[in-house]
């Protein structure tokens, strides 16, 4: 009954935190996904805009936010358990441990997806292979600044739209928000600044950094984005992730990296919980 008592209050302490997250959450699937950008004039001798449309992608947008979300959210449940059992951990140690961490998550993934498409419709840069979606009618003056009623859209209004989403990456910034967090997460919990710890562990905490830095460069590769937009959607994902992680957690490279800063309330309920029982003895 006590610890169900002290999960609850847990709980209820980062209730606002948890209902920003989950409205924008919300607010990013239905609005800010969904908004159009700016109708930016551009020209068809531009040969930054004139690569093929890649129909197959290295990693989709669906791939990304799996990658960046659940990868790290079923790592994060594994390592909590995994701990749990190595240290003998009570149950609402587990559990406070993975609602702080995966509140971080979430936080820091649904604000960097909201900002991202808000910068995405203000600056509305065309892709790499905007020309290709476009496909203008014949005709059309080479010199001349137009706009997207000279397209005849071969892909799709929709397509057509979203060629105009170019800075920041979409890409780089939700795959390095999410798994740099969890990058950061694993450096903490494994305490990978400690001499004695094995260099394995080292590696597998890394490991999601690649994997962004991969997700991020593919996206030149398909053509999707500029190099520029890569390094500006990086730029913001890292300092999301950054922000959150150290909003719950303390530097990697402090005395105990692995305990949330937000205070246990545990530690000092049953402190006195068990004066309560030794007075009853």
């Amino acid at each position: 009954m006590l610890f169900n008592t002290v999960n609850s209050d847990a709980m209820k302490r980062n209730l606002s935190d948890w209902i920003l997250a989950a409205a924008l959450v919300v607010y990013f699937f239905l609005v800010a996904e969904q908004a159009k950008p700016f109708n930016r004039q551009f020209s068809l001798a531009d040969e930054n805009i004139q690569h093929p449309f890649a129909e197959v992608e290295r990693v989709s947008g669906i791939q990304c936010l799996f990658l960046a979300f659940f990868v790290p959210f079923i790592t994060i449940n594994l390592v909590t358990l995994y701990l749990k059992v190595k240290h003998n951990k009570s149950q609402h140690e587990h559990f406070y441990l993975l609602q702080i961490s995966t509140l971080g998550l979430l936080l820091a993934l649904s604000i960097d997806g909201v900002f991202t498409d808000i910068l995405k419709n203000w600056i509305a840069r065309p892709r790499p292979d905007f020309l290709a979606r476009c496909a203008p009618v014949e005709g059309t003056d080479p010199l001349e600044l137009v706009g997207i009623e000279v397209c005849t859209a071969p892909y799709g209004q929709r397509i057509l739209t979203d060629g105009m989403r170019s800075t920041p990456s979409g890409h780089a910034s939700i795959s390095f928000s999410g798994l740099l967090y969890l990058t950061l997460w694993l450096c903490g919990q494994f305490k990978i600044t400690e001499s004695k710890t094995p260099v394995y562990r080292v590696l597998l905490a890394v490991l999601p950094v690649v994997g962004a830095l991969y997700i991020s460069l593919s996206r030149t590769q398909d053509y999707r984005h500029h190099f520029s937009d890569i390094v500006i959607g990086g730029s913001i994902g890292i300092s999301i992730a950054l922000g959150i992680y150290h909003k719950y957690f303390p530097s990697i490279f402090s005395e105990n990296p692995e305990k949330p800063l937000i205070p246990n309330e545990i530690d000092t309920v049953l402190p006195m919980y068990s004066r309560t029982n030794s007075q009853a003895t």
